[in-house]
């Protein structure tokens, strides 16, 4: 009965009855107050079969454009079935918290952070979390959610030599979970406005869907504590996807708003990804990105407008 009101719960650890070709991570997002030291860290599970499985927390340093990826057994990682906890090691992860306590090969990264006022995606009956009602079906490759699109960040990390304050900084929570990341994607995220309390999340895959493909997404922008979403299934449409050298525009409608992104690359570090359970793909991801946004109504009127920082980007192959 819990696996199944996870259903409604997506931060929640979802996996404890697969045994081959899975995987599940969990992405939090930190930048400081002053934009100048940002964070992606990577608690998960691989899963290729019964014997060949491991747990592991990945590290993107925004500062130092370098990635780590750190093994440990499966057996290290422990989790609450009612709610999201998350412990592997030394070190918890869950939507209120993290405890940092890692020792690998050059890294030193210590440190508590608390997070409050989160801004979580909406959750209902027909709608439980991001993915809207394709969470009910039981094929698809990779299922996401958006567990916080913005809170504010207490405490302090050790990383290395460096004590870096967190206090007044800003964060962001999603996760994955299934068989595969897809062939092909697009995805950016910022909370970094010239205004605080305004984010940005972009996802557009590659969705094998039964016998066909098509260009799924699933896009929030929250403003003035608003959340706007654009997504598949809620009917709305891309009108415009271009990829150039350096930076990717697209434009999505619904029926009463348009939002047009041009999303900047910068610096990437290459992380891991999976496939088949096995973490054996990768991607190239930026944590000093920019995202120009612009939200307008349908009679052509400028709603919000603004340019987010500190963004995290990643493009992997090319969607059609």
């Amino acid at each position: 009965m819990k696996s199944i009101k996870n259903i409604w719960k997506p931060e929640n650890f979802q996996g404890r009855y697969k045994g081959k070709e899975y995987f599940e991570g969990w992405y939090f997002k930190i930048v400081d107050k002053n934009g100048e030291n940002s964070l992606a860290l990577i608690p998960g599970i691989s899963i290729e079969s019964k014997d060949k499985r491991h747990s592991f927390i990945q590290i993107n340093d925004g500062n130092s454009n370098k990635a780590y990826y750190i093994k440990y057994s499966y057996d290290d990682f422990i989790y609450e079935e009612d709610k999201f906890y998350v412990k592997i090691g030394n070190n918890v992860f869950s939507k209120e918290k993290i405890i940092l306590d890692i020792d690998h090969k050059g890294l030193k990264l210590k440190g508590t952070l608390e997070f409050n006022n989160l801004f979580e995606w909406p959750v209902n009956f027909f709608s439980p979390g991001a993915m809207g009602w394709y969470r009910f079906l039981p094929f698809m490759e990779c299922y996401h959610g958006v567990v916080s699109m913005n809170h504010d960040i207490i405490g302090n990390l050790t990383i290395d030599s460096r004590n870096i304050d967190f206090y007044k900084g800003k964060g962001y929570i999603e996760k994955d979970w299934g068989t595969s990341f897809p062939k092909s994607w697009i995805w950016a995220q910022s909370n970094h406005f010239s205004q605080e309390n305004n984010s940005i999340f972009i996802s557009v895959a590659n969705i094998p869907f039964l016998s066909r493909e098509f260009n799924g997404f699933l896009i929030g922008l929250l403003y003035d504590k608003k959340l706007y979403r654009f997504t598949t299934y809620t009917g709305a449409k891309i009108d415009k996807l271009k990829y150039y050298d350096r930076n990717i525009e697209i434009s999505v409608s619904e029926s009463e708003y348009i939002l047009n992104v041009n999303i900047i690359k910068n610096n990437t570090t290459r992380l891991i990804s999976p496939k088949n359970g096995n973490m054996n793909g990768t991607v190239e991801e930026s944590l000093t990105s920019y995202i120009d946004v612009e939200l307008k109504d349908k009679n052509n009127n400028v709603i919000f407008k603004d340019t987010g920082k500190n963004s995290g980007f990643e493009v992997k192959g090319r969607l059609i």
